[in-house]
């Protein structure tokens, strides 16, 4: 049997966000350098930020009130033996 306490969840959620960050550095950092800096570049620099932001307020948002130390049963080798009956 495989149970995973949901903070595991968490802790690869916030390995997601350091990867996400780290490229959006390199992003704006690449605009800068190569002076690829427009109206339209800002403006879809702009949407990405805003739609992070509300990303991050809905996720805090909804999470609000879990319980980190529940677990989640992952697999259990009841379910196949419950279903084959030999």
């Amino acid at each position: 049997m495989i149970i995973l306490p949901l903070y595991i969840f968490l802790f690869i959620y916030f390995a997601f966000l350091l990867v996400f960050l780290f490229f959006a550095i390199v992003n704006t950092l690449h605009m800068m350098q190569t002076g690829g800096i427009s109206m339209v570049s800002f403006f879809v620099t702009f949407l990405v930020f805003v739609i992070v932001c509300v990303t991050f307020f809905l996720t805090w948002f909804f999470l609000q009130g879990t319980d980190w130390q529940q677990t989640i049963k992952i697999f259990d080798n009841a379910w196949i033996s419950n279903t084959i009956s030999l």
